[in-house]
């Protein structure tokens, strides 16, 4: 497996778009949308890509990737959650100095997850530049979050 030394440009998926992207899809089919504090990990990006870049196919298997995360983030940081005693640090993949002041068993259950990112986008045909180019792109295009919708029907 990949350690988080090794991984370039790994970010995990933060908190608002995922919930945005499965909360839209959600709240149309029952029409109740929960209330969400911000107190997830934040997601940082190094680079950008415009949204015609993206192919249907991309965008297929990113909306695939990102319904099969969702379920492992979730429990994950719930798990970190109680394993710090209900501290929950901005972490992110690539940058193990977020993982500082963890305890051996929260940093345990983060690299798991991150190794568990990084497979599920590999398995759906992306590599983690792209998954994170589309995360980047449709986190700030409401054309793209759409068409990402779209495909998780």
């Amino acid at each position: 497996m990949t350690t988080l030394h090794t991984r370039s440009n790994f970010y995990c998926l933060s908190r608002p778009l995922l919930l945005s992207i499965i909360i839209s899809v959600f709240g149309i089919s029952i029409g109740v949308v929960p209330d969400f504090t911000a107190s997830e990990p934040s997601l940082f990006f190094s680079s950008a890509a415009r949204a015609d870049e993206f192919s249907d196919p991309d965008l297929r298997n990113y909306a695939a990737a990102l319904m099969e995360i969702e379920p492992i983030r979730q429990s994950t940081l719930a798990q970190v959650r109680a394993s710090t005693g209900g501290t929950l640090p901005n972490l992110v993949c690539n940058q193990p100095n977020t993982m500082e002041g963890l305890n051996s068993e929260a940093k345990s259950l983060f690299v798991n997850y991150c190794n568990q990112c990084e497979t599920i986008a590999a398995s759906r045909g992306l590599s983690i530049e792209r998954f994170n180019q589309i995360t980047q792109s449709v986190r700030s295009n409401p054309q793209l979050q759409n068409r990402v919708r779209g495909f998780m029907n």
